[in-house]
């Protein structure tokens, strides 16, 4: 397909998504963002359905409703952008309805152990027969070659397996208030893994669009989501490479610089961090502190000094910023030229005056039937000049876009539709939906589930 219109990167380039869950999906709603047309292969039975469309939510006021699988949050973050097309690949007739948009389409995202793929015949060899210059990403656990090939993954379950683990942790506390390195490992955030996944699918998807308009070529992409993670390793990689030596678990502090950290601010649950990286940053701090002759105890009186005795320094600091608005930390230490900032919860990013003047959340509207109506969603962290690079409609509808695919893309007549909606192959219906029930906010606060929720968040 030809690029024919400048304004969004994309434009003409078809995406096939066979993905679930998190970082393929991901992936394709950023190409779509770019302008390529990407179709989501769903099924319509509940049973094998994307998850993010049955059990991830969050539904708009805690309210799953009958159509909870058009609802949730989190599968419209993933999807904005796509159309939809169900194929119940258990069925021959929708496999060869799936390679025909093979032939039409230029690139296929899918994230399958390699036994399933093969077992559909639809692995890259039996593709590539179909569509000889398709490029074809495969994201899995642990690749698809070595020992480990065939292990099923989760993003959470890869962080301690490409590493993460063994470098991040809180500090630990004896009886006397003093910290030492930690000792037990700790997950970054729910899904870190899937985010490099994704990013990196999106730049060899790129790249492989480069190389096949050069080449005429296709592509195959066997990322391994564990070495992904592990490339982001860097210098604790290196030093153990180097020198033999495991980093230390240190929480908010940094292996040479202080101080550096995160500090209690006014209200509740309220924080804000600094960062000094050298010692002019360190007497600013203490002028803007008020603490000027800081700078001169002999506890603090150079960078080696000043992180041996960081419990000292932190208590200090804290003792200044619990009086102060988190933003006002940042503000004043900013403008003494001191890295620092607040620490934002979700209330706080949708209030923030610098995301709303870069226009960071991009409104959607949604189709009437859901009864989400308009809503905000995250964006990219980049801009491009000159493009037409924005979230062009709403995650779709379960096989909204069925007819388009089989009768527009495909050439299907009216027959052949009929037939495969007869034998179930397609359809717009979930199968065996059973509506969730909901846990109240309230019981989710006492489960751990969430820190807190605001009753009047509208306002």
């Amino acid at each position: 397909m030809t690029m024919a219109n400048a304004g969004r990167p994309l434009e003409g380039i078809r995406v096939l998504d066979l993905s679930r869950v998190f970082a393929m999906p991901y992936c394709g709603a950023y190409l779509a963002d770019l302008g390529a047309e990407v179709i989501k292969v769903e099924t319509h039975h509940n049973a094998f359905v994307d998850t993010t469309r049955t059990l991830n939510g969050p539904y708009p006021d805690n309210k799953p409703g009958d159509l909870y699988y058009e609802r949730g949050g989190t599968f419209h973050t993933l999807n904005r952008g796509k159309l939809s097309v169900t194929l119940d690949l258990r069925s021959e007739d929708a496999l060869e309805v799936l390679r025909r948009l093979v032939s039409v389409s230029d690139v296929m995202l899918e994230n399958f152990t390699p036994r399933v793929m093969r077992r559909f015949g639809l692995d890259y060899p039996n593709l590539k027969a179909v569509k000889p210059d398709l490029i074809m990403v495969s994201n899995t656990g642990y690749g698809h070659s070595g020992p480990w090939t065939n292990f099923g993954a989760m993003a959470t379950a890869l962080e301690p397996t490409h590493g993460t683990g063994a470098f991040t942790g809180y500090l630990d506390v004896d009886a006397h208030g003093n910290t030492s390195p930690g000792t037990v490992p700790n997950k970054i955030a729910n899904s870190y893994t899937d985010f490099l996944a994704s990013w990196t699918a999106q730049l060899a998807v790129l790249a492989s669009l480069i190389h096949r308009a050069r080449t005429g070529r296709g592509m195959w992409i066997d990322l391994a989501m564990y070495q992904v993670g592990t490339s982001f390793m860097g210098e604790g990689l290196l030093d153990f490479a180097f020198n033999g030596r495991r980093a230390r678990r240190m929480g908010n502090r940094h292996e040479t610089l202080s101080p550096h950290g995160c500090y209690p601010c006014l209200g509740n649950d309220q924080w804000a961090v600094i960062a000094a990286r050298d010692d002019e940053d360190w007497l600013a701090l203490c002028e803007t502190m008020g603490m000027a002759d800081l700078a001169g105890d002999a506890r603090f009186v150079d960078p080696v000094t000043r992180h041996r005795n960081q419990d000292a320094l932190d208590a200090i600091i804290a003792g200044w910023t619990a009086s102060k608005n988190k933003y006002e930390v940042m503000n004043l230490l900013q403008a003494a030229g001191v890295p620092a900032g607040p620490v934002l919860d979700g209330r706080d990013m949708l209030k923030d005056p610098h995301f709303r003047a870069r226009g960071y959340f991009e409104s959607v509207e949604h189709e009437a039937t859901t009864g989400l109506g308009r809503q905000e969603y995250v964006s990219r962290g980049w801009r491009m000049s000159g493009s037409d690079v924005r979230i062009r409609k709403s995650a779709p509808l379960l096989g909204e876009d069925n007819r388009y695919v089989l009768s527009q893309v495909l050439g299907l007549d009216d027959g052949k539709i009929a037939e495969l909606e007869a034998a179930e192959a397609v359809g717009q219906t979930l199968a065996g939906a059973q509506t969730p029930s909901a846990v109240p906010l309230a019981r989710q606060v006492e489960l751990g589930w969430t820190v807190d929720y605001d009753e009047e968040y509208r306002k």
